[in-house]
């Protein structure tokens, strides 16, 4: 295929070849994913540390801008912002300067399960092991879709799936326009998990932060505020793995979007949209090929061009009508204009900035952007495109921003002729301690559901010797039947008339009559096969409950998430 071999880049630069993802949750518990292994992003940091230019920065410019220069003065910006947000949410000052490396992770701020978990400890520990600086976006421009969380009820033989609330449910909006809606809920929340667990024995970490998440709600609260669900639950997790001696900083999509360093960016791919789209859309066909998907929506979907309007890959809403829209642009003369839809009457914006326009023009433009109400955000592929071109040294992701990750290597190989830091993909599986799952396994399901086939197809295999004579005498007729079926393949004749006279489609129709008088001979062995069949696959039911990894990380206890560091301390042992 000649997807898989090497092309040259805008530069002049080769591309790696594609190859197929082939990534996979860890089944075992207690385990991880780590790729590449630990030595090789050892090796990626240290080169990165004795050679902090980009491959391919010297000719590459953001606006006016020399990469290099550009991310230096980014990367020193966001961080100060993440400082500013994170002794905010601590209520104490967290300076760590602009170290280098920077390691940076990412998830929406809702109670995930350990497995995301694990991206925060070991970015934390990467960065710590390399004297360097943590940062953990908070992705509250993905859409909230629930606020509440799974917890197990029953018992082990017959587990089951509950609900609890953490805020009153609404229609699905951004995160970090979700506010705190019912005070009663969220302070009564981990009481109420507490009790829920109690009948495993488990003492749930929600216990020991979520005081910090009603703290940061009342403080709102008390300076007349209405206080913002991501900001609450990322105060208590944050709390919580500073308890742990994990430093990383905090920084929400929503203020990296404010920054004068993602205001320049955005615009510099703005002001080359068509171009963008085109790069972002053979990337993306090639994605599909290579992986062999035909949806035309998966991984993502391609960005339009239509009457002069070119989609982007930025939403934007207004701050008054939360309703995340696609964002599409169209030059008209020294005016950049932006719709919600490739047509003029959705037209949301004008902003004046020519294709010439310098750093300093797009962030006054963009400021009266953000001004005006309207929030530009980044889609998925943007943020790391984004985090890896203009600030981080690596990104943690999980398998699925991995996945896709490959996606925006080729974009800013592309586009920007750039060869971006590496990435790691990182995940684990933790099981809650309910109970040790049962030995049934789908493949003993599998071997019942065959075995009771076997039985109903070819009864005369089955019925044993002691069968009453005429039992005994449909056993010989099936035997003739199936004999005649034989002869039939290899010969015309036989299509016509059997051996005993009858006609093939008599045959055909005698074979059921047949199995249906001997299964009376059989039911004995039937019976005991459903029984065990049911009986089986309750208990594979019950292991998808007592073997899922994900349950919040709040559920578990103190000691299981310890150990999870512990193990990945000792995985990540290289940089010490």
């Amino acid at each position: 295929m000649e997807l898989l071999e090497r092309s040259a880049t805008m530069n002049g630069r080769e591309e790696s070849a594609w190859e197929r993802t082939r990534l996979r949750v860890p089944r075992e518990n207690g385990t991880f994913l780590i790729h590449p292994e630990p030595a090789s992003i050892v090796r990626h940091i240290e080169q990165l540390r004795n050679s902090p230019e980009l491959a391919g920065s010297v000719e590459c410019r953001i606006l006016n801008r020399g990469l290099t220069e550009f991310r230096a003065a980014a990367r020193a910006e966001v961080i100060a912002a993440a400082s500013l947000w994170t002794s905010e949410l601590l209520g104490r000052t967290v300076d760590v300067g602009t170290s280098a490396p920077l390691i940076m992770t990412g998830h929406q701020p809702e109670l995930f399960h350990p497995g995301v978990f694990a991206k925060n400890i070991a970015t934390s520990q990467l960065a710590s092991g390399f004297n360097g600086v943590g940062l953990n976006l908070v992705v509250d421009n993905d859409l909230m879709a629930s606020t509440q969380i799974r917890v197990p009820v029953g018992d082990r033989e017959n587990p089951g799936v509950a609900t609890i609330d953490f805020d009153t449910a609404r229609p699905a909006l951004p995160w970090e326009e979700a506010r705190v809606s019912d005070t009663s809920k969220l302070e009564t929340f981990a009481g109420r998990v507490s009790d829920a667990m109690s009948q495993w024995n488990i003492e749930p970490l929600v216990d020991a932060f979520w005081p910090d998440v009603v703290a940061k709600a009342r403080e709102c609260a008390d300076a007349g505020q209405r206080a913002s669900l991501a900001e609450c639950l990322t105060a208590g997790r944050v709390s919580l793995e500073h308890r742990w001696g994990l430093g990383n900083l905090e920084l929400p999509i929503s203020r990296l979007c404010e920054t004068e360093a993602f205001r320049s960016f955005a615009a510099h791919i703005l002001l080359h949209a068509v171009e963008f789209r085109r790069v972002y859309n053979q990337v993306l066909n090639e994605y599909r090929r290579v992986n062999r998907l035909r949806s035309s929506s998966h991984p993502v979907p391609e960005l339009e061009l239509q009457n002069g309007w070119c989609e982007t890959p930025f939403w934007i809403w207004q701050s008054d009508n939360p309703r995340r829209g696609r964002l599409f642009v169209r030059q008209v003369g020294e005016t950049l204009e932006l719709a919600t839809a490739p047509e003029s009457s959705a037209i949301v914006h004008s902003l004046t900035m020519s294709s010439e326009a310098t750093v300093d023009d797009a962030t006054a433009a963009l400021k009266l952007l953000s001004e005006a109400g309207l929030r530009l955000r980044t889609r998925a592929l943007t943020t790391t495109l984004f985090s890896r071109l203009c600030l981080c040294d690596l990104f943690v992701h999980g398998i699925g921003g991995a996945k896709y990750d490959a996606m925006t290597d080729r974009i800013a190989s592309r586009f920007f002729g750039v060869g971006l830091p590496e990435y790691l993909t990182l995940s684990a599986t933790e099981w809650l301690a309910i109970g040790e799952p049962h030995s049934a396994t789908a493949s003993d399901v599998s071997r019942l559901r065959q075995m009771l086939r076997e039985i109903q197809q070819n009864p005369q295999r089955h019925v044993g010797p002691n069968i009453p004579a005429a039992a005994q005498a449909l056993v010989a007729e099936k035997a003739l039947l199936i004999a005649e079926q034989n002869a039939g393949r290899n010969t015309e004749a036989t299509r016509e008339t059997s051996l005993n006279g009858q006609s093939g489609q008599r045959r055909y129709r005698r074979f059921p009559e047949i199995n249906r008088e001997l299964a009376l001979q059989t039911e004995h062995q039937r019976r005991l096969i459903r029984e065990e069949l049911t009986h089986v696959e309750q208990r594979v039911a019950a292991n998808r409950t007592l073997m899922s990894r994900e349950f919040s990380f709040c559920l578990f206890s103190d000691s299981t998430i310890q150990s999870m560091i512990n193990r990945l301390r000792s995985d990540f042992s290289l940089i010490e």
